[in-house]
């Protein structure tokens, strides 16, 4: 097998193979993928390893590249998002092909077809009044110190475009906030 595929990759311009290289649909697993219907919040919940920072980067990669703004990327800290959804391994920057890379300024980030996403730490729930977005990643709901008063001042700002939505990455915990969002 490995032959085939060498020969199929040696046949393939530079191009093509890094079309291939960022064509998410191809690599994903399908629970990596976000579920059919009209759906608001896609709850993502695995171990360490399991692929829940890359399934929200690409989600959000996705979301950029359709055009729809302004996004909240929401860690537990700003410099926790910033380390793991932005800067990490499978974070934004990783994923996504450098021509459409997001340049980074301060708390916030731009695309170049002008989709902006702002930086927000749980850790402060006040700086979640006043701004609006139409799509939000919310990482490790699970170590969110407030979470819920967090992810309750973000529903309010969740509010812009035809179809708001939001992913919530995490690891399992028993919480107040995971506990309400699975009975939901």
């Amino acid at each position: 097998m490995e032959n085939n595929e060498a020969a199929l990759a040696s046949r393939l311009t530079a191009g093509e193979l890094e079309t291939i290289a960022y064509l998410w649909e191809f690599w994903a697993r399908d629970e990596q993928l976000p579920p059919p219907g009209d759906w608001v919040t896609w709850l993502l919940m695995g171990g360490r390893g399991s692929g829940k920072t890359r399934a929200g980067a690409e989600w959000v990669r996705g979301l950029a590249a359709a055009g729809v703004g302004p996004i909240a990327l929401v860690g537990e800290t700003i410099t926790e998002a910033v380390a793991v959804m932005i800067e990490g391994p499978s974070g934004l920057m990783a994923v996504t092909p450098p021509a459409d890379r997001p340049k980074r300024s301060g708390a916030t980030l731009h695309w170049p077809n002008g989709v902006v996403a702002t930086i927000l730490g749980a850790s402060d729930p006040e700086r979640f009044r006043g701004p609006q977005f139409a799509a939000a990643w919310c990482d490790e709901i699970g170590k969110w110190p407030h979470a819920e008063a967090a992810w309750d001042m973000l529903q309010f700002g969740l509010r812009l475009g035809q179809r708001p939505r939001q992913i919530a990455t995490t690891t399992p915990r028993p919480t107040k906030l995971l506990k309400r969002l699975l009975a939901d």
